[in-house]
């Protein structure tokens, strides 16, 4: 049966052409048909025009009367007085850098400039938490909000390296081990004077990485001085960590004189690149301690890290943790890893879970808002969910020192 056949995008004709029916089927949701065309396209016409009306339709999107629709007045007043700030301190700086400074005198000025900075910066981010978390459940302020976000604010932080990184991503997904690397090294980084102080900004968003991390490498020790199945069995420490990431807790723990207890940790992720930068910092002191650790890393897909499933070639763990992970995951993911991670424990096993916390002073604004990273956030009520019901299971909750990471403590009692 011959037809005219019409293409088109965003309601523009892309093709128009003659065909005829060759068959039908029908299908659930109505009736498939297939056309073969009588009319040669020219595919060269066709990407012309496709790539035409895309561009004309970004155009009207970026140049409408409404590019500000959805976003709050309150907002875009927080947003100018953000700007304003960094740009003071931007003109500021760049004085100096037209001087030939001493190492001693860069240190003061931004010693100085953090000490005055820090305060308002963080009343800002505070303010712009409260600003944004009536809108997260409702999708056209939400994302008209991000876009104002990224267009505004966004280019003005990309000087600092931290917040490059975060937002261009260049592995492809946030949150990489050298963004975890920037933050336990705590360093100055940039060329210019702004480009440092912006960094350390970034800085101060992200502290609660470090901080859950002295807390990941103070439940080490507690696990290698006490583990109730290793002591009992008379066998190493079992130490597992998943979403392993560069493994900084156990590259500082590994620092000491002498083990208490023979210990063998297993590293878990999906980069080998991490993977690989935490067994070159741990070989040494695996080296030096003669026997007493032992490091081995597994590389896995994100799928695999989901489903816990490489546990079950391990045998059973004193210690597991995971405080990076979970934060991406659906409750109904978070709930099946949990059950297969403790699954996985020796009798008398801990097994620590991680996520970011939902709080008032949290890092929602900062990271979504700013550099697009998006995660979900829990408190502790949440973090009690994924415990209850576990047999033999005694739990509890607690924080970071910051109040920004909230996770909860399992114990397999038997």
């Amino acid at each position: 049966m011959p037809v005219n056949v019409q293409l088109g995008l965003r309601g523009k004709p892309l093709f128009e052409g003659r065909g005829e029916i060759t068959r039908t089927e029908q299908t659930q949701t109505g009736t498939k048909v297939g056309i073969r065309l009588r009319d040669c396209i020219d595919i060269s016409q066709l990407v012309t025009k496709y790539q035409e009306i895309l561009i004309r339709a970004d155009i009207d999107s970026f140049a409408s009367d409404n590019i500000n629709l959805g976003v709050s007045a309150d907002y875009r007043l927080m947003a100018s007085d953000v700007l304003h700030l960094l740009r003071t301190f931007r003109a500021n700086l760049d004085q100096f850098d037209q001087q030939k400074l001493t190492a001693e005198a860069e240190a003061e000025i931004l010693a100085t400039c953090e000490e005055r900075i820090l305060p308002t910066w963080r009343e800002h981010w505070h303010h712009a938490n409260a600003l944004v978390e009536p809108i997260m459940e409702q999708p056209l302020e939400l994302r008209a909000t991000k876009r104002f976000t990224e267009l505004v604010l966004t280019p003005e932080f990309m000087a600092g390296a931290i917040w490059n990184r975060s937002y261009v991503k260049p592995l492809g997904y946030p949150g990489d081990f050298k963004i975890m690397s920037m933050v336990y090294d705590w360093q100055r980084e940039g060329k210019t004077l702004y480009e440092k102080l912006s960094h350390r900004l970034g800085l101060d968003v992200a502290e609660c990485i470090a901080t859950r991390m002295t807390d990941m490498r103070t439940a080490i020790a507690k696990a290698v001085l006490s583990a109730p199945a290793a002591l009992a069995e008379n066998r190493a420490v079992r130490i597992a960590s998943l979403g392993c990431g560069p493994a900084r807790e156990i590259v500082d723990y590994l620092a000491v004189n002498d083990l208490p207890r023979r210990t063998d940790f297993t590293l878990i992720d999906q980069d080998h690149e991490a993977l690989s930068s935490a067994y070159e910092r741990t070989y040494p002191a695996v080296v030096r301690l003669g026997g007493r650790a032992s490091v081995s890393c597994l590389n896995a897909s994100f799928v695999q890290l989901l489903r816990g499933e490489l546990f079950e070639k391990l045998p059973p763990q004193d210690l597991i943790y995971t405080v990076g992970l979970i934060d991406y995951l659906v409750p109904k993911r978070v709930k099946s890893l949990v059950n297969t991670l403790y699954a996985s424990l020796a009798v008398g096993g801990t097994l620590i879970v991680g996520n970011m916390h939902r709080c008032a002073g949290s890092n929602l604004w900062p990271m979504e808002f700013i550099t697009d990273w998006n995660i979900l956030y829990r408190d502790a009520h949440d973090m009690a969910a994924f415990a209850a019901g576990l047999p033999g299971a005694a739990y509890e909750t607690f924080y970071d020192s910051t109040q920004r990471v909230v996770m909860v403590r399992i114990v397999k009692k038997s």
